[in-house]
């Protein structure tokens, strides 16, 4: 039997499609990414959503993982959900979230988009000029839909819809655009700057 608690064997046997593994990871986390949404959400119910949420996106993507920190990859995207979550209930804006930063706990914030520093802002700025950058070697096809998807906001039924292909079609391209964005940032940049680009990737 696989050594679950093994941080690169867990990951595998996920990316494997072992169920064993994924319970394993969800009961692991889940008390701990309670507590951290907690930080963010006082609605238990939405937290459990948002949470539950985030682990099936997680298994939904696993294929784009590569050996990451998963912690770092869970925490990360229970943030982005709970922001979402505060932007649509109207309780916090986009640009004025700063206060999130100072939170106390013992997890920390796995975004650099909090950190308001000149070096961060400008790094955030390059961080937007690249995610352009990879939108535009994208097929024609698989640009469009991965624009209306992430972008626009647009459920794969309406995209399909919208473009005549079937809802199979835009998932295969939104695959492939998310692999494309995976690959370039992992060759690119740090451990912790690809953490924060497939935390948003993994979460829209």
């Amino acid at each position: 039997m696989a050594d679950f608690t093994d941080e690169k064997t867990l990951l595998q046997e996920i990316k494997n499609g072992n169920d064993q593994a994924f319970e394993f990871l969800f009961r692991s986390y889940y008390p701990r990414l309670r507590g951290y949404a907690s930080r963010f959400v006082k609605d238990q119910e939405a937290i459990r959503d948002i949470i539950q949420e985030s682990f099936l996106k997680f298994w939904e993507k696993r294929q784009l993982i590569e050996a990451i920190s998963v912690s770092s990859l869970l925490f990360a995207m229970v943030r982005n959900a709970c922001l979402n979550y505060l932007k649509h209930i109207q309780i916090v804006e986009q640009h004025n979230v700063e206060y999130l930063a100072t939170l106390p706990g013992k997890e920390e914030l796995y975004s650099l988009d909090f950190n308001l520093t000149p070096e961060c802002t400008l790094l955030y700025k390059e961080l937007q000029e690249q995610v352009d950058t990879v939108v535009n070697t994208l097929p024609p096809r698989c640009r469009e839909v991965f624009i209306m998807s992430r972008f626009d906001k647009k459920k794969n039924r309406e995209i399909a819809e919208t473009l005549g292909i079937s809802t199979t079609a835009v998932e295969k391209h939104i695959a492939k655009a998310l692999m494309t964005f995976s690959k370039y940032f992992k060759d690119k940049y740090p451990l912790d700057i690809y953490i924060v680009v497939i935390a948003w990737l993994l979460s829209d």
